[in-house]
């Protein structure tokens, strides 16, 4: 139970971060605005990947999940940024 929530926290929150930074870079609208909007789905997205978390048979499943979802958002980060 401890490695599930451990990847929930410390996972869920990285998926959050990287996540809301590619909407930041799809949303064609004011740096506010787009702040604004990935102000208020960050939290909803974080609790919506712990709740995927905790949805796991044990802590390395968890872990895979987040992983995952991490290293896809963060390739789509670096493509922004690159390209």
């Amino acid at each position: 139970m401890w490695a599930k929530s451990l990847s929930a926290i410390v996972g869920g929150c990285l998926v959050s971060i990287s996540a809301m930074l590619n909407i930041y870079f799809v949303v064609p609208l004011a740096i506010d605005t787009r702040l604004l909007i990935a102000l208020l789905l960050a939290f909803p997205l974080w609790v919506a990947t712990m709740v995927w978390c905790y949805a796991c048979h044990n802590g390395v499943q968890a872990w895979q999940r987040c992983g995952g979802l991490l290293l896809l958002s963060t390739a789509i980060n670096i493509g922004f940024v690159l390209g």
